[in-house]
């Protein structure tokens, strides 16, 4: 209530009519709407601020406003106010546009993410630092009325890619908040396989491939290796300890993250030492050699002793494939580092990885870790048109894919680098990439 009468007072008002009525929200459509008023009464205040010389207090004011927002439309509404990102360069300091995107990339994840767009229907959210959870819905809708129940689980499997790959995008980004809220206890599953409401088996299916998206991107985006055989034990495990429907969940992520795995990959290929190469080529093989002969039906000795085999080892039992992975020496490596990026080649690698991945559509797919080493990469020493152009490859894969992800990048390699490394079309061409957010 003290913000509301902040703007109220501040349009030289005392109620609400006046301030409805006022110059600071008369501009646009008339709404009688608090939440529309404000959100224009704010663009308003940022457009008086910018309109004319800035001094320190001005410009330091234009951020506060800016990075204080916690509502997408507001901050949108406000960059457009001062014409877009090109605004914000020409009125502010290069060390103000950072905050100002990182908001921008908190506010977009917030009115964009799937997983947070269906606890706000379900549940409520007022601290996105400590959410509900995904599971939390199913749980809640097992509350509803029968009758209610079928149609809004029609809604909620209508939106199971986007789901995945909003999950995924946030998992391979590090967002941690984001990742904890889309959480699906185990015992949530255990209600719905009881309960089995309608079309219940493809939302098991649903919960168990959140989770395993959760698990493999969590461990790529880091690139640890060694958890990541716990799929292809998933993928063989027999019963009772793996129901067929969870094994078909775990290809089915896997088959989905494909893009990932092969980024990943291909990051290493480039940057990694040749022991990291060799972890990682074992573990490319031998996850294909468990899709590609993915048993329907359990016990399945030839499809385990392949990948037995893909390992290096001998043996047709699920017990064999255990010890096999065990006696891995990959144990030894742990985490696997991409070193070399500020080296003197650093540049030169980072265009070519860039190119090999955009080629193969990888790019987008590509942890935010190693996208921005590669940035940064490229924007160490002299920076010429080729450089400048990978990097825009990357600002632009980003934005497609995931907005958020785009200011994200921006603020974690810091206008001031990218801003004094760009000139020309180039220039022009990053500016338009970051110019206005939707």
């Amino acid at each position: 209530m003290q913000n509301v009468k902040q703007y109220v007072t501040g349009s030289g008002n005392s109620s609400l009519r006046g301030f409805f009525s006022s110059d600071s929200v008369d501009f646009d459509p008339p709404s009688l709407s608090l939440r529309q008023n404000i959100m224009k009464a704010k663009a308003k205040i940022v457009y008086n601020l910018a309109d004319g010389a800035t001094g320190d207090d001005e410009e330091n004011a234009i951020k506060d406003e800016m990075v204080q927002s916690e509502n997408s439309y507001e901050l949108i509404r406000m960059i457009a106010a001062i014409d877009g990102w090109a605004g914000l360069d020409d009125e502010l300091p290069e060390g103000h546009l950072d905050p100002i995107a990182s908001r921008l990339a908190q506010v977009l994840d917030q009115r964009d993410y799937v997983v947070y767009q269906l606890i706000r229907r379900y549940l409520i959210l007022l601290d996105y630092n400590s959410s509900p959870n995904l599971g939390d819905c199913f749980v809640r809708l097992l509350l509803w009325p029968n009758e209610f129940q079928a149609d809004e689980f029609d809604l909620l499997l209508s939106r199971k890619n986007e789901i995945l790959k909003g999950v995924t995008s946030a998992t391979m980004r590090q967002r941690e908040n984001m990742v904890a809220a889309a959480l699906v206890h185990p015992d949530v599953i255990q209600q719905y396989l009881a309960a089995t409401p309608h079309r219940w088996n493809e939302l098991v299916a649903l919960m168990y491939e959140v989770n395993y998206a959760r698990r493999i991107c969590f461990s790529l985006a880091r690139l640890d290796i060694q958890p990541l055989y716990n799929e292809i034990d998933d993928m063989v495990e027999p019963f009772p300890a793996r129901t067929d429907l969870e094994r078909i969940a775990c290809r089915d992520t896997c088959r989905i993250l494909r893009p990932e795995f092969s980024a990943a990959a291909k990051a290493v290929e480039v940057y990694g030492t040749n022991a990291s190469k060799t972890t990682i080529n074992r573990f490319v093989r031998t996850l294909m050699a468990a899709l590609d002969n993915f048993p329907a039906t359990l016990p399945a000795p030839t499809a385990v002793g392949a990948i037995v085999t893909a390992l290096g080892a001998v043996g047709n039992t699920f017990g064999d494939l255990l010890t096999a992975i065990t006696d891995l020496p990959d144990a030894l490596e742990g985490i696997l580092t991409l070193g070399g990026f500020l080296d003197s080649d650093g540049d030169d690698k980072a265009r070519f990885l860039i190119s090999e991945l955009q080629s193969q559509g990888w790019l987008a797919h590509t942890a935010f870790p190693v996208k921005l080493n590669m940035v940064n990469a490229l924007l160490s020493g002299s920076t010429d048109d080729d450089d400048e152009n990978a990097i825009v490859r990357v600002m632009e894969a980003a934005k497609v894919y995931d907005q958020a992800e785009l200011y994200q990048l921006a603020a974690a390699a810091t206008w001031e680098s990218l801003y004094s490394s760009f000139d020309g079309d180039e220039y022009d061409t990053l500016e338009n990439t970051l110019n206005q957010p939707v």
